[in-house]
C-alpha cells in the first residue's frame, strides 16, 4: 500500500507531459498498433442500433464493447472494441476498455497457453493509457495494471521504447509468461496464479 501511494505521489508530481508527445512518438507502432495478436474472430457485433446506422462510429462501438465487457462476452467486446480502436487509435478512454478486455482474455488462459504476442500487446496497451489520458485517475489505472502485470512501472522521465525494453519478454516461447514479470527463484503454482489474477481484476 505505502509502495502504491509513493508510485502515485511520483506520477502527480510529474508533468503530465513529462514523457512528451513528441511527433516522432505519435507515429510509433506502439502507439497506433492494432495488431491482429488482439483479435477475436469468434465474436459478432448485434446492437440493433448499430447496425441500423450503417457505418458504425468509433463511439458506438465503444459502447457496444463496453457493454459486452461488463456481461462476460468477451469475444464479442473485443470485436467492437477493435474495431473502435481502428477508427480512433489515439483515443485513451477506447484503449482503456481495450486493454481491460485483452487483460481478461489472458487471465482466462492456464499460464502455460498465454501467448507472449499477447502478453507485450498488452503492455503496450496500458502504456499508451498512462502516456495518452486526459485524466489522473485513467493515469493511475494503467500504472497499477502495468504494476501488476511486468512487475514494474515506467520510471520517471523515462522514455516509452526504454520501458518496452525493460519488461517485454521474448516471443518465440523461450520464457513463459508470468503475471507480475520474473522473478529469480520463483515457482508459480498455475492454479495459485490464476486464483491471484482473477483476485486482482475483483479489485
Amino acid at each position: 500500500m505505502k509502495k502504491q501511494i509513493l508510485i502515485l505521489a511520483a506520477l502527480l508530481a510529474v508533468s503530465p507531459c513529462a514523457w512528451g508527445h513528441d511527433d516522432d512518438e505519435e507515429k510509433e507502432d506502439w502507439v497506433v498498433d492494432t495488431s491482429g495478436i488482439g483479435r477475436s474472430h469468434h465474436g459478432v457485433i448485434r446492437n440493433d442500433q448499430i447496425l441500423e446506422m450503417g457505418v458504425p462510429t468509433a463511439s458506438a462501438l465503444q459502447l457496444e464493447g463496453e457493454s459486452s465487457l461488463r456481461m462476460g462476452q468477451l469475444d464479442r467486446a473485443l470485436v467492437a472494441l477493435q474495431r473502435a480502436i481502428e477508427l480512433a487509435p489515439l483515443d485513451a478512454d477506447k484503449r482503456l476498455l481495450y486493454a481491460e478486455c485483452l487483460e481478461r482474455k489472458m487471465i482466462s488462459q492456464k499460464q502455460k497457453e498465454r501467448d507472449p504476442r499477447l502478453y507485450n500487446f498488452l503492455i503496450k496497451q496500458w502504456l499508451f493509457v498512462y502516456q495518452k489520458a486526459d485524466f489522473p485517475d485513467q493515469k493511475a489505472q494503467a500504472l497499477t495494471h502495468l504494476g501488476t502485470l511486468c512487475g514494474s512501472a515506467p520510471r520517471m522521465w523515462e522514455r516509452p521504447h526504454k520501458f518496452l525494453a525493460r519488461v517485454l519478454i521474448p516471443e518465440d516461447g523461450s520464457k513463459p509468461v508470468v503475471i507480475g514479470g520474473h522473478r529469480p527463484k520463483r515457482i508459480a503454482n498455475n492454479q495459485g496464479d490464476k486464483d491471484r489474477d482473477e483476485s486482482f481484476l475483483k479489485d
